[in-house]
C-alpha cells in the first residue's frame, strides 16, 4: 500500500497485456509475414499512376477511342476501309481544377486528337492508311479562372461560343448528325465518263472546307466568357485573332417528363478562317495577297431537341446559314452568297436488355452550297473561272472547284447499343449522298450519288 492507494494485477491479466502488445507489435512491422509484399505492390501501383507536379492541382485524364470498318459505294467502284470515325474521333485529354477560396477557382484542359486513317480524309485514292497518318493535333490547350457568382473566363486554343451549337441532342444517336463529312468527305466526285473527278464532296456542301452544318463553330485561339446557368440558360460569348467573334445562349431543362434542350449562336468572321489551314468555314477573299485576308463572313446557327422521357421518343432538328458579302464581288453578279443546310432526327432510346441504352434512328439532311471558291481561298488572281450576270453561267473554262452552286440531300438510319458496364458503344449507320450541282464542269454529272455504311465502337476512359 503506497500513498493510500492498493495496486494489483492477477497473473492472466498480466499475460492478456502481454498477448496484445505481442500482436501490436507483429502488425507494425511491414516486414513481417503478412506483408512481405507490400512495398512492391505499392511501388507497382507508383509505376501505374498519373503523376502531377504538386497537390494542390488536380489532375484527372481521360479521352475515348473510336475505331470503325467503312463500306462505300460510288457508284462506280466499292471497298471496304479500316478507319477512326471522324464524327467522334479518337482523343485524350487533361484536365484538373484548383479551388483558391470560397469563391473563385482556376483550371485547365489540354486534349490532343489523334488523326490515324481519318474516316473524313479517306478517298477512291486512299493506299494503306492514306493522308494524316499517325498524326496528333491540338485540339485545346486552355486555361481559366472562375467566380462561380459571376461566370467563367477561358483563355487559349478551345472552342468558341458557337462550337457545337448546331449539335445539341438529347439522344445517344453517334452516326448521326448535321454534320455528315465525317464519311465520305474526302471522296471525289465522278466525272461523266465515271473516272475521278478532282472535286470532292466537301467541296460542294455549305462551307466548302469540311465543315457541312454552316452556322456552327469551331476551335480557335479566343477568350471566352461562359454565364452561370439560371433558370436553365447559359449564356456565352468569344473574341478570337485576327479577327472573329461569337455569341451564343444555351438552355436545357425538363418539366413533367419532357426533357428540352436547346442553342442558338452568331459568329462574324472578318479573317482567313477557312484557308491556307485556318479553320471555320471558306469566305470570299478580296485581298491580293494570300497572306492578308478581307473576308466578311456571318453566320447563325441552332439546334434542338426534345425527348419523352418514359417512353424514349426524341426529335433532333439543326438549322444553319452562312452569308459572304464578298463572293458577289469576287466572282460576279450571278454568284450565290447565301449557303444554309438543315437536319432533321427522329427515333427511340430505351434501355431494352438491361446492358445500356439502344437508340434506334432516321435522319435527314439537306445542304445547299453557294458558288465555289478556289481552294486557296479567294484570291481573284487565282480564281479559274467568272459567272455572267446576265445568265448565271460560268464564262470561263470552269476547271477544278468551279461551279455555281450545288444542292446535296443526305438520308440514313442509326443504332447505337450502349455497354454501361465497359463505358462502351456499338454502332452501326447507313446514309446516302445525293447532289445536284449547277454550273459545273460538263463533264461532271449533274447528279452523284454515294452509300456508306459504318460499324464500330467508342469506349471511353
Amino acid at each position: 500500500m503506497t500513498g493510500g492507494f492498493k495496486t494489483t494485477t492477477s497473473r492472466p491479466a498480466i499475460a492478456t497485456i502481454a498477448s496484445v502488445l505481442a500482436t501490436s507489435a507483429m502488425a507494425a512491422d511491414l516486414g513481417g509475414n503478412c506483408c512481405a509484399d507490400l512495398e512492391e505492390r505499392v511501388a507497382e501501383l507508383e509505376a501505374t499512376t498519373a503523376r502531377k507536379g504538386n497537390r494542390k492541382v488536380k489532375l484527372t485524364v481521360s479521352g475515348q477511342v473510336n475505331e470503325a470498318i467503312m463500306f462505300w459505294d460510288d457508284g462506280t467502284e466499292s471497298n471496304a476501309y479500316v478507319v477512326s470515325n471522324n464524327m467522334a474521333r479518337t482523343r485524350f485529354r487533361f484536365t484538373g481544377d484548383a479551388k483558391i477560396n470560397n469563391d473563385w477557382s482556376a483550371g485547365y484542359l489540354l486534349e490532343i486528337g489523334v488523326r490515324y486513317a481519318n474516316s473524313g480524309n479517306r478517298s477512291q485514292n486512299t493506299s494503306n492508311a492514306g493522308g494524316e497518318s499517325n498524326a496528333l493535333d491540338i485540339r485545346h490547350s486552355a486555361w481559366w479562372i472562375e467566380r462561380k457568382d459571376l461566370g467563367r473566363i477561358w483563355v487559349g486554343e478551345t472552342s468558341s461560343a458557337t462550337d457545337g451549337i448546331t449539335e445539341i441532342n438529347l439522344a445517344n444517336a453517334i452516326t448521326g448528325g448535321i454534320d455528315a463529312s465525317a464519311w465520305q468527305g474526302g471522296f471525289f466526285l465522278r466525272n461523266a465518263n465515271n473516272t475521278v473527278s478532282s472535286l470532292t464532296w466537301n467541296g460542294i456542301t455549305p462551307s466548302q472546307a469540311g465543315a457541312w452544318g454552316v452556322g456552327e463553330g469551331d476551335r480557335n485561339n479566343i477568350v471566352r466568357y461562359v454565364s452561370p446557368t439560371l433558370h436553365g440558360f447559359t449564356f456565352s460569348a468569344a473574341w478570337g485573332e485576327d479577327d472573329q467573334w461569337d455569341t451564343a445562349l444555351r438552355y436545357a431543362g425538363e418539366f413533367n417528363g419532357i426533357r428540352v434542350a436547346a442553342g442558338i449562336g452568331y459568329r462574324q468572321i472578318n479573317d482567313n478562317f477557312g484557308k491556307n489551314g485556318g479553320d471555320g468555314p471558306r469566305c470570299a477573299d478580296l485581298s491580293s495577297s494570300s497572306a492578308i485576308s478581307a473576308v466578311d463572313c456571318n453566320s447563325i446557327g441552332l439546334s434542338g431537341s426534345v425527348m419523352h422521357v418514359p417512353t424514349g421518343l426524341y426529335v433532333h432538328g439543326a438549322w444553319g446559314q452562312l452569308n459572304d458579302d464578298n463572293r458577289k464581288a469576287l466572282l460576279g453578279a450571278a454568284a450565290k452568297d447565301e449557303e444554309t443546310s438543315w437536319y432533321l432526327q427522329a427515333g427511340i432510346e430505351k434501355n431494352h436488355f438491361g446492358i445500356g441504352k439502344t437508340t434506334l434512328f432516321g435522319e435527314y439532311g439537306n445542304y445547299e452550297a453557294g458558288s465555289g471558291l478556289a481552294a486557296n481561298g479567294q484570291n481573284p488572281n487565282t480564281v479559274a473561272f467568272s459567272l455572267s450576270a446576265t445568265t448565271g453561267a460560268i464564262t470561263a473554262a470552269p476547271i477544278g472547284t468551279a461551279f455555281l452552286s450545288a444542292e446535296t440531300k443526305v438520308w440514313g438510319i442509326g443504332l447505337t447499343q450502349g455497354i454501361d458496364a465497359a463505358a462502351m458503344d456499338l454502332y452501326i449507320g447507313y446514309k446516302n449522298f445525293e447532289v445536284d450541282i449547277k454550273g459545273a464542269p460538263a463533264t461532271l454529272k449533274a447528279k452523284q450519288d454515294f452509300d456508306a455504311v459504318v460499324m464500330g465502337a467508342i469506349i471511353r476512359f
